[in-house]
């Protein structure tokens, strides 16, 4: 299983080249941002719309979903079994996956601890930044910081795990529907859970015109700073099932990944 955890992360390795140069990028751009919110032009930016309509919650949860997109960029570059599955089909993997002297259930195993490799490492360069901008800035305490890189990770660990099950029940060759069949399914889900409030947000605002509630507009921001253990159990349960469906899948297939 070793050997096709190390296969995978080769496949891999442009988007380590690429999470370098983003955490190079990313740690230069937010320092930037943090200095200038509170000696810059931003700060003054900030001033100017406490002046006009703004709210100091408005004025300080703009700052703060700047700096979530800052930390979401390095979670969201460094893996995506999608390039695994185009790989592994270029080469023909497929025809000799299953010849293969290594139980199904291990080779499946291997593919989803691949891609949460990468999370993990993700999140440890995360945590670093996150230290630092906390201690050059009072937009978000570290525990925010933290909330905020557990939601992320634990998104894009839902995502990528159903894209490891679509693959396999597409099958190479189909990845870029594996692609769209998990953003779908994730989307749905989305909307079936928060139905009230999309429909709320779909009816006051769009067709009566009316301005959102700062509150409910902010709720997202709050959610995932504040409840990063939900997406996180979340996560950890949609893994799970997607990898019981995977190899169940796989077996019908008679192995072939």
């Amino acid at each position: 299983m070793k050997g096709l955890i190390l296969k995978d992360l080769m496949c891999l390795r442009k988007q380590l080249t690429s999470f370098c140069f983003v955490m190079v990028g990313v740690l230069v751009a937010s320092v930037m941002y943090v200095l200038s919110a509170r000696f810059g032009t931003m700060a003054k930016v900030g001033q100017e719309m406490l002046k006009e309509s703004a709210s100091q919650v408005d004025v300080r949860n703009i700052g703060s979903m700047v700096l979530v997109m800052f930390m979401l960029l390095p979670i969201a570059s460094v893996g995506d079994m999608l390039y695994v599955f185009l790989a592994d089909g270029k080469a023909g993997f497929g025809k000799v996956s299953a010849s293969l002297p290594l139980p199904l259930k291990k080779r499946v195993l291997a593919r989803f601890l691949t891609i949460y490799a990468m999370f993990g490492i993700g999140v440890a360069v995360d945590l670093l930044l996150a230290f630092l901008l906390s201690c050059l800035t009072d937009m978000l305490k570290f525990r925010e910081f933290f909330g905020i890189i557990i939601s992320g990770a634990s998104v894009m660990s839902i995502y990528s795990a159903l894209v490891i099950l679509f693959c396999v029940v597409f099958g190479y060759g189909k990845e870029q529907y594996a692609q769209c069949a998990a953003l779908l399914t994730m989307l749905t889900a989305v909307v079936l859970v928060n139905f009230d409030k999309v429909k709320r947000f779909v009816v006051e605002t769009l067709i009566r015109e009316n301005k959102a509630e700062s509150a409910d507009f902010w709720a997202p921001l709050d959610f995932i700073r504040e409840k990063g253990y939900v997406l996180f159990l979340i996560a950890a349960a949609v893994s799970v099932l997607a990898y019981c469906l995977a190899y169940r899948i796989a077996d019908r297939k008679r192995g072939v990944i």
